[in-house]
């Protein structure tokens, strides 16, 4: 029981009232979130035998759990999942999230809870025996029987839990009972609703989609058809060759965002001056961001693959880590291109193994991956800094200039990851919504400020390039670190990026509403006046009805939120093509890919992603 009050004392550290948020019925909940932690400490006392070694363990654990709970739910605005077991191995990039010092602090923290966890119970066993006569000592056999038996039953109740959101699963329908309430539409108040235990047990692995009804090989030949169709009708109006000498590169640029536009935030000066211009000019809008201070990855995903993570089950928390991994291939815009003519490269200036990128690159099909340690310049800005976008951006220019195939270039910065304390020793002064300084955010602006001085030596420079290329720019979600008054006053701008898609010869200029950025790619085959194929054809017709999708929110043309009675007839229909697509190029057979995407690509060699 104690273990089980860590986790749940912890999560409620720095918030108000956070009582307010728990279920009627949380007292049962509680006790069912104790009865899983029981279950851990009876294997881990039959494998070990001994039961303060158990306590120690058990403790320290929770402790360990606890805190990287508490940091991520403070920088990312998001609790712990049992996926996030993936980092435990890549300590470099923890200690870069939450800094030495605390590292440092929650070493010497657990020193002290191991230790006390230790003595405590010997102490109390001594004066127990000194005051209790001495009891019967089971025989070793009959020991080493409970022992068994008892690890033998944790685990298959482990084991069973781990099938939480399987149909009948009666650990779930136990919870269900007593009033468990899940919260897919906020993974921070699920876990606080239904304790820390309760939120990992709905996050436990399950299918990323259902497979929705009347999925079969003629209901997808039939939507084939009727895209197929749609597709030739855009292209009688398009180039037929802009594709053949086109560069097409997205940049998602880590944290970027435009604080002026939150209410109650004041910047002494424009961070973004040129990026600001240079939208005004081109196809440009606000992204929807699906986390704040979080899910780049996800943003990546949707880009490169058109599909919508709204489709996806609500514990599919990052398809990176759940959904691609071990596949041969995974149809997305990589292939397209390549099967067009295009060389594919990947840059990101950080380590490979960050969301499995070099797993999740080769299986799309990216013929190059530029990471820190092969890019050609490294420089850093600040103190403690990431690789900046200055470094980053030239590696874009020579890997344009040195391929003579045209090139589609996925390229995500780091420059502006967290943490901002100190990073700077002239931030531009951010002030709050009575007049408080908000030094991290003021530390960020700088950053920001940087990468458009940075933007601005990108654009000159491909204004000169005379290979035709066309720039698709996107932040993928607000820092962390805003005050809650700041969220409150915003709403859905805390979750709104700028975007723009440019283009070094003469295109189209609009204003986009608010954007999944999984319309990204038909934007910019829009932007260039270049052909689409069936699939691209289906995302630009739902674009124009709902533009932006997340779980449980659509948005229409104007912004306005779309409930199920605000859907036309038509709107109906393509979400429930876009769905069985989504499903059949993700989940299911691909009965339609090579009708909606066109042939697929030769499979890449291992050794072209290195």
């Amino acid at each position: 029981m104690t273990a089980n009050l860590v986790l749940e004392a912890w999560q409620c550290v720095g918030m108000v009232r956070p009582w307010q948020f728990k279920q009627p019925t949380y007292a049962l909940i509680f006790v069912l979130d104790t009865l899983v932690v029981w279950l851990v400490v009876g294997l881990v006392s039959a494998v070990l035998g001994r039961f303060r070694l158990t306590v120690a363990i058990v403790m320290v654990t929770a402790v360990v759990i606890a805190f990287t709970d508490h940091e991520k739910t403070l920088l990312l605005q998001e609790p712990l999942y049992p996926d996030d077991l993936r980092f435990a191995g890549n300590g470099g990039f923890l200690v870069s999230m939450v800094g030495t010092r605390t590292m440092i602090a929650l070493a010497a923290a657990l020193a002290m809870v191991l230790v006390g966890a230790h003595l405590v119970p010997r102490l109390l066993s001594r004066r127990a025996s000194a005051e209790e006569p001495p009891t019967t000592i089971l025989p070793l056999w009959t020991r080493l029987v409970v022992r068994l038996v008892t690890g033998i039953l944790c685990l298959a109740s482990l084991a069973y839990l781990s099938g939480f959101n399987r149909p009948g699963n009666d650990a779930r329908r136990a919870y269900d009972a007593v009033g468990a309430h899940w919260m897919a539409w906020s993974q921070k108040r699920n876990y606080l609703a239904n304790g820390f235990v309760g939120g990992v047990l709905f996050n436990m692995p399950v299918p990323a989609m259902q497979r929705p009804r009347g999925y079969d090989a003629a209901t997808m030949a039939r939507i084939a058809s009727t895209y197929t169709r749609d597709a030739a009708r855009i292209n009688a109006t398009r180039r037929p060759g802009a594709l053949h000498h086109l560069n097409v590169v997205t940049v998602l640029s880590e944290s970027f965002s435009d604080p002026e536009r939150l209410r109650g935030v004041h910047l002494a000066r424009d961070p973004i001056p040129f990026t600001r211009r240079l939208m005004v000019s081109t196809t440009s809008g606000s992204m929807l961001a699906r986390q704040i201070g979080g899910g780049t990855a996800n943003m990546e995903f949707e880009t490169l693959t058109g599909m919508s993570m709204s489709q996806l089950a609500a514990q599919t928390d990052v398809p990176y880590q759940t959904l691609l991994p071990g596949t041969h291939d995974f149809p997305s815009v990589v292939g397209w291109m390549k099967a067009r003519g295009h060389a594919a490269v990947a840059i990101h200036p950080f380590t490979t193994e960050m969301y499995r990128r070099r797993e999740v690159y080769r299986a799309m099909g990216f013929d190059r991956f530029v990471h820190d340690t092969t890019m050609h310049e490294h420089q850093r800005l600040g103190n403690h800094g990431y690789i900046s976008d200055a470094s980053a951006f030239n590696e874009l220019e020579q890997q344009l200039a040195d391929t003579e195939r045209p090139l589609f270039v996925n390229l995500v910065t780091m420059q502006n990851h967290m943490p901002y304390q100190g990073r700077y020793d002239d931030p531009i002064r951010v002030t709050g919504p009575h007049g408080e300084d908000l030094a991290d955010i003021g530390q960020y602006a700088r950053g920001l400020e940087h990468t458009d001085h940075a933007l601005r030596g990108l654009i000159g420079w491909l204004r000169e390039f005379r290979e035709p290329t066309v720039l698709v720019f996107y932040g993928d979600h607000l820092p962390a670190g805003y005050p809650t008054d700041v969220q409150a006053l915003n709403g859905l701008r805390m979750h709104q990026t700028p975007f723009f898609i440019w283009s070094n010869f003469p295109a189209a200029s609009t204003s986009e509403p608010i954007t999944s950025p999984a319309h990204f790619v038909d934007l910019a085959l829009e932007h260039a006046d270049a052909p689409v194929s069936p699939y691209y054809a289906l995302l630009q017709e739902v674009r124009q009805l709902v533009p932006a999708m997340d779980a449980g929110l659509r948005l229409g043309p104007d912004g306005t939120v779309l409930a199920d009675t605000d859907l036309s007839p038509r709107a109906v229909r393509l979400l429930r093509d876009y769905r069985l697509v989504q499903y059949d190029l993700a989940m299911g057979h691909r009965y339609s890919a090579a009708a909606m995407l066109g042939p697929d690509p030769q499979p890449v060699d291992s050794r072209s992603v290195p």
